[in-house]
């Protein structure tokens, strides 16, 4: 006869052997055997999961694991407004020296009113006190010899138009401008804050430049970090250029880019290597 299983082999009955019908079924020996090793590896799975974990072992494991995530979460958020904190008083203590120096001028008096004249427009009033204490190229200007016999009343900064001296003075007197007016004026901004040596200012243009940079400006804000020398700014600007190498790469400003700052695009080729290899 048959095997009842593979159909192939031409078998004799086997009665009374495990897991075969009371009345005996046909099959050859080899599929006797598998299907014998199958229900003893069941039989062995079946046993070992009552033998090993109890009954309720899903549902401990479930409500461990559940609080467990629960406590990660929680040290997590905790361990991010320790930070913040920390970071948040980094700040103010920054923001306190910034105008510490300027209530000590005020009170002391020692700098009087004068005219900040741009390279094209009129001039601009402002306190020499404020100029001093926010600039150490200022403080060297006014406080210099000739400075104090001639008794100048006005400074020039030819590389600024009325509107950008109007908030290049704003941003000295108050530590902050509207988004507007930065991106409006951001690389002369940058480049005098860098120039006059004013750190708050030079810390305030960098964090709000990494928040415009795209596309349409990363070449202008690898051009500010070379000359003003932050490496913070090259780096995130090389990357912009090249996720976005093929829009900018075809630009029409791209070609004067390269004509004027062939230093750069060493930095630029180089940085690409780097990605690719």
């Amino acid at each position: 006869m048959e095997c009842g299983i593979c159909k192939s082999v031409r078998v004799t009955v086997h009665n009374n052997f495990d897991y075969s019908l009371s009345n005996g079924v046909v099959v050859c020996n080899t599929c006797n055997r598998e299907f014998n090793m199958m229900m003893s590896l069941m039989n062995r799975n079946i046993w070992s999961a009552f033998t090993h974990y109890p009954a309720n072992w899903g549902t401990d494991h479930a409500t461990r694991w559940n609080r467990e995530a629960k406590e990660e979460v929680e040290r997590v958020k905790l361990e991010v407004e320790r930070v913040m904190k920390v970071e948040m008083k980094k700040r103010e203590e920054k923001w306190i020296d910034y105008l510490g120096g300027l209530a000590a001028a005020f009170t002391e008096e020692s700098h009087s009113y004068i005219q900040v004249k741009p390279g094209n427009g009129p001039s601009i009033p402002a306190h020499k006190f404020l100029l001093a204490t926010r600039s150490a190229v200022f403080k060297h200007m006014l406080s210099s010899d000739t400075c104090k016999a001639a008794q100048i009343d006005f400074v020039c900064l030819p590389e600024f138009n009325h509107e950008e001296l109007q908030a290049f003075l704003k941003l000295l007197y108050c530590g902050n401008l509207c988004k507007k007016k930065f991106e409006m004026h951001y690389y002369l901004l940058a480049l005098a804050s860098h120039k006059y040596a004013i750190p708050h200012l030079q810390k305030f243009c960098e964090e709000n430049i990494l928040k415009l940079l795209d596309s349409s400006n990363a070449l202008k804000v690898l051009e500010i970090s070379e000359i003003c020398s932050n490496e913070t700014l090259r780096v995130a600007s090389l990357k912009s250029i090249f996720n976005h190498r093929k829009e900018i790469i075809c630009s029409p400003s791209f070609e004067e880019f390269a004509i004027q700052n062939p230093h750069l695009m060493v930095h630029i080729t180089r940085y690409s290597c780097s990605q690719f290899y």
